[in-house]
């Protein structure tokens, strides 16, 4: 079965940045996430469109 959501240390690998920096965009609320209580959550689905948002392309 495939994830649907991952947690921030595992979002951070796969964005290859720290993992402070990944727990720093969530306090920011730059990166969504579902907040379980304690356990927050980035959905798959929403780390693609953020990536996809924040993708800057190159202008001649």
């Amino acid at each position: 079965m495939e994830k649907l959501v991952y947690s921030i240390p595992e979002a951070a690998q796969l964005l290859g940045i720290s993992k402070s920096y990944a727990y720093e965009l969530v306090k920011l609320r730059r990166l969504p996430i579902i907040d379980f209580g304690k356990r927050k959550v980035i959905p798959k689905t929403s780390l693609e469109t953020w990536i996809q948002k924040n993708t800057e392309v190159p202008t001649k």
